[in-house]
């Protein structure tokens, strides 16, 4: 059965967006608490770092809180409570795998670029309201 992802747009004002994104980043300190004191302990006890574990911790957070709502209506929880979701460059509603893909991941990655995510922010303040992530 063919579902049609074709959505009518409205785009999400400049502050909706900013709202939405720190509500999903509180979500994310809340839910990142316990491994960062049980890393803690371990550097007290044993004088370890595992960013590999760190990695995979925050991945299944993220999976946990947000997946549903990703790949049922493309939204996280803060763009939930702000009636947002996240659509393509063709405004039609992405799938899960696509959001993961060409959102998520760069987006990560972009914070290994010096002065990147500043620039990514700024594209907010387009005419379209498009970050450079968004692109």
């Amino acid at each position: 059965m063919q579902v049609n992802k074709e959505i009518e747009v409205v785009l999400a004002s400049r502050w909706s967006r900013f709202w939405a994104a720190f509500i999903d980043g509180l979500v994310m300190i809340v839910a990142y608490m316990p491994i960062v004191f049980i890393e803690q302990l371990e550097q007290i006890f044993y004088q370890s770092n595992n960013y590999l574990l760190d990695i995979v911790y925050f991945f299944t957070c993220y999976l946990l809180l947000n997946g549903y709502l990703l790949h049922k209506y493309g939204q996280t929880i803060g763009k939930n409570v702000f009636e947002i979701s996240i659509v393509g460059i063709d405004n039609q509603r992405m799938g899960f795998r696509e959001i993961v893909l060409k959102r998520w991941i760069p987006g990560h990655l972009m914070v290994l670029i010096p002065f990147l995510p500043i620039i990514d922010i700024l594209f907010i303040f387009r005419k379209d309201r498009r970050c450079l992530h968004d692109l």
